[in-house]
């Protein structure tokens, strides 16, 4: 993960642009980054809400069960694992970028222990190339062929692409197991993500997979093959976090859990920051029938209230460094607005709660 420094400057820079960005391999995970989140019910999260300029409030999501994935060189992984992704003269393709500690898996007579996925990105795209584990007991180091593209780059508001990937497993003393998978992205949405303890410009990015798995059984000379429910995986990217700061997925239509970014201790640090670079103040918030905003030197502009679908609610507001603008807001629905100032000098974005 980017040091705090940059991190604080990446926040505020995010903060002020509420413009779409692009995603590129400098936003995903390299060796020794650690990606932390938190995992809860997805109850409540509205995945049909997207598109461009969409402000998606997530700040009220459970603060669940802690977790952390780290990236590893490739070489500290077991050696029995490195075969096809560490070797840059046989197997280009594959050649890993960092290796990360993945699912186990167990059906009927196959056994997948101490997993560990690999991983490739360029200017091309990001993408997993195969996977090391103990098969039924035995060390083997398995390729996708051809790989799957999980993002292709640059990604960009309206992007579409399709990638196909498949592996198959010798299993000792049984069979093989093999899998298909269709990977179908659209980038269908852009805007200003709200988290419990932080904010982020982000892309949407809505993954259907298509998968079929087949067994083989070498004892009666047969095999059999059946499709898995389909699996939509739902990502909020955000610039410089490495992984998504929000995913939810679902397993035959139904959401299972969501996973996002939190980290509450950074985010005091980047509010002290804000609070030393005297940055505007909203008061109060939430608010019934009126709201201030306390303009400090340095900041001119058009002052601009917007509802969840990047639309504004009322006209736009010239405000003056130094002033105190008081903005009547009985008029609005109960709600959540994004509140923008952009004009001469540094842009702002904050959020407002209406309740009456």
């Amino acid at each position: 993960m980017r040091t705090l420094s940059a991190f604080v400057g990446l926040v505020f820079h995010t903060l002020a642009a509420h413009a779409q960005i692009t995603i590129g391999p400098a936003d995903m995970p390299a060796a020794g980054d650690t990606m932390r989140y938190r995992t809860t019910a997805a109850n409540g999260v509205d995945l049909q809400l997207t598109g461009p300029g969409v402000v998606w409030d997530m700040s009220d999501l459970d603060i669940g069960i802690e977790g952390a994935d780290t990236a590893v060189t490739v070489s500290s992984t077991p050696l029995l694992y490195q075969f096809y992704f560490n070797n840059a003269i046989l197997y280009p393709q594959h050649q890993a970028n960092y290796g990360m500690k993945g699912m186990e898996f167990g059906f009927q007579a196959v056994s997948l222990e101490d997993v560990y996925d690999y991983y490739k990105k360029d200017g091309t795209g990001f993408r997993s190339v195969g996977f090391g584990a103990n098969v039924n007991g035995i060390p083997a180091s398995v390729r996708r062929i051809p790989v799957d593209y999980i993002h292709r780059f640059p990604m960009n508001f309206g992007d579409q692409d399709t990638s196909y990937s498949a592996f198959n497993i010798s299993i000792p003393t049984l069979g093989y197991f093999g899998q298909t998978q269709y990977r179908y992205n659209t980038v269908d949405g852009w805007g200003t993500l709200y988290l419990p303890a932080d904010t982020f410009e982000v892309l949407r990015v809505r993954s259907v997979l298509v998968k079929r798995d087949t067994l083989f059984v070498d004892q009666f000379g047969f095999g059999f093959g059946f499709n898995e429910p389909q699996t939509v995986e739902y990502r909020w990217l955000a610039a410089g976090m490495d992984a998504p700061v929000l995913q939810v997925n679902t397993v035959g239509g139904a959401a299972t859990t969501a996973r996002f970014h939190y980290d509450p201790e950074l985010s005091v640090s980047v509010l002290e920051a804000g609070q030393q670079g005297l940055a505007p103040e909203l008061f109060p918030n939430p608010a019934n029938s009126e709201v201030s905003i306390r303009v400090p030197a340095g900041y001119d502009g058009h002052l601009r209230i917007m509802d969840a679908s990047g639309r504004d609610v009322m006209a736009p507001v010239l405000v003056r460094q130094g002033s105190l603008v008081r903005i009547a807001t009985n008029a609005l629905p109960a709600g959540n607005y994004l509140v923008h100032l952009v004009g001469d000098g540094p842009a702002w974005s904050t959020r407002l709660v209406v309740g009456h």
